[in-house]
């Protein structure tokens, strides 16, 4: 019994001992926006576009390309990822999920997740004309 209660003890020290996670941060933005290439061995011609939204506030537009296939979609961004539900030009409900991650002022590591499908992990650099 008296193991126990010591367990119990020192688990609630460790437990509170550590002090509240820090809020992450919101990403900018511009943190997104602009014109990226896949830099994913495996893929080629593959292009993602992002850009705000006009008839929305805070939203941004996402439109990635493989190889004359579209996805587009419409998200904002969620502490330091942005998150866009994506679907097929003229569908009119999302079909899966784009989630970038910004790891350095010019990368951006994605995650696209179909319904249903295999999730596709890119890299992307911006595409400097």
């Amino acid at each position: 019994m008296h193991r126990w209660m010591t367990a119990v003890a020192i688990c609630a020290t460790i437990g509170c001992s550590s002090g509240p996670a820090a809020p992450q941060g919101q990403s900018a933005p511009s943190t997104f926006s602009g014109a990226w290439r896949s830099t994913t061995s495996s893929l080629d011609f593959v292009r993602l576009t992002v850009g705000p939204r006009t008839a929305a506030q805070d939203v941004l537009a996402a439109r990635l390309t493989f190889s004359g296939v579209a996805w587009e979609g419409d998200g904002g961004i969620a502490g330091d990822s942005l998150v866009v539900a994506m679907s097929m030009p003229g569908s009119i409900t999302p079909t899966g999920v784009l989630v970038a991650h910004s790891t350095d002022t010019g990368t951006l590591r994605v995650r696209l997740s179909p319904d249903g499908g295999v999730p596709l992990n890119m890299t992307f650099v911006r595409d400097t004309p």
